[in-house]
């Protein structure tokens, strides 16, 4: 495993060693919404067993770690992403599936969900079967959590960036022939309950302890109250491709805000959402109600002017954003999960940053102090964040240091 030392000169040595037990000496340590100072975590075989204060001048040596100058925070968990790195995810294979997860850990991601977007049944079956693969034999940097299926239930009227062509009404024997046992794969399905099939599938789905994210939807404030109440409990990127809020007409926007029931998914890139309404967003839905997400395409990390494809629609890298060629639309986003944290902490605290981008993630996925936390008995998923730099400068995944993987296109990430 890669350990670090800081090294006095605003930059960490690392150094390999190969330890069961050590302790990260952190100057500040962020986690469940609370800040403490001058904590060591203790880890030992791949969890965090106990926390240990110490004393500024408390000399540390290796196997030991030196963060007296950083800031340790719970790895944070993205349930929405579709690619990164110039890498899609709905390839369909585990190696594209693996080359993503290592990508990931530079952003100080520690697991995610495999997002595949509308296509043939056949290609979501595929990248399906992949991240099982991944999932059962281990990834080499980020671990697969399940799946998020975005489409092909959706409807036409909100598609965004998603392929028309490939839009098929909600059902759930379609679903079941499709996937047959990979639905055991399923940890969220995006779908619009208003069409026809959609509020068979969502009570369908919230049976079998799937969440049901409302999304790509033109459903009516009542449309989506009905829903609820047959089990739906996430909205998938919060104001994009969904009916907007007009004070006569709430829409879907307005049930969102209005119920507590619902997680609302978060692209805090400022681009997507406005710095302002992504503050309304937590301020209406509290602290415990947003989750942030990337909704990161094969575009992040990568510079402008880069071309890739959105199954068989042409999509560019420009000004930090991505978009479709045919029509200049938003086509998913150039960003990781560092940048959510770093916006939110802006607008907030990055104790608020952490909740949505580790804890609340954790929690909606049943993972509770396993992941998305710093407290003893965890998982040691973590990575230590540099606050006068704002950036990620190391990141451990059950105890294990995950090198800095390079890009496939071998263009660096910006810092």
């Amino acid at each position: 495993m890669w350990i670090l030392r800081w090294s006095g000169c605003g930059a960490i040595d690392e150094v390999k060693l190969s330890v069961v037990r050590f302790r990260i000496f952190c100057g500040t340590l962020i986690t469940d919404g609370h800040r403490y100072a001058n904590v060591a975590l203790v880890v030992e075989k791949g969890r965090i067993v106990r926390w240990e204060p110490f004393e500024s001048a408390h000399p540390v040596s290796p196997p030991d770690v030196d963060a007296r100058h950083l800031v340790a925070l719970p790895g944070m968990i993205d349930i929405h992403i579709h690619g990164g790195g110039g890498r899609d995810l709905m390839e369909g294979t585990p190696e594209a599936i693996q080359t993503v997860a290592r990508h990931l850990t530079r952003y100080g991601v520690t697991g995610f969900l495999v997002t595949p977007l509308t296509a043939p049944m056949e290609a979501i079956h595929q990248v399906v079967q992949s991240a099982r693969e991944v999932r059962m034999h281990g990834s080499e940097g980020a671990q697969v959590l399940g799946v998020h299926m975005e489409g092909p239930f959706i409807n036409p009227k909100r598609a965004g960036a998603q392929p028309p062509e490939f839009i098929q009404p909600p059902s759930v024997e379609t679903l079941e022939r499709e996937l047959g046992d990979l639905v055991e794969e399923l940890r969220v399905v995006t779908l619009a309950p208003e069409v026809e099939g959609g509020y068979e599938l969502t009570e369908w789905l919230s049976r079998q302890g799937i969440i049901v994210s409302i999304g790509h939807t033109d459903a009516t404030y009542e449309e989506v109250t009905r829903a609820i109440d047959l089990g739906a409990r996430h909205a998938t990127h919060c104001f994009n491709a969904m009916r907007p809020f007009q004070h006569r007409k709430p829409g879907t926007v307005g049930a969102v805000l209005s119920h507590p029931e619902l997680k609302a998914e978060l692209i805090w890139d400022n681009i997507h959402t406005h710095p302002a309404t992504a503050r309304l967003l937590v301020q209406a839905k509290g602290a415990e109600g947003v989750i942030c997400i990337s909704d990161g395409v094969a575009g992040v990390g990568m510079p402008d002017g880069y071309t890739f494809e959105l199954w068989g629609h042409s999509a560019v890298v420009r000004d930090s954003a991505a978009r479709l060629v045919e029509t200049g639309g938003l086509a998913g986003s150039t960003i990781a999960m560092d940048t959510c944290l770093r916006h939110c902490a802006q607008v907030f605290n990055m104790e608020m940053a952490s909740l949505l981008c580790s804890a609340n993630p954790a929690r909606a996925l049943g993972l509770e102090g396993r992941k998305g936390t710093l407290r003893p008995n965890a998982d040691a998923d973590l990575f230590l964040w540099n606050p006068t730099a704002h950036r990620v400068e190391a990141t451990w995944i059950r105890g294990n240091r995950q090198k800095p993987a390079e890009n496939l296109a071998g263009i660096e990430a910006p810092a």
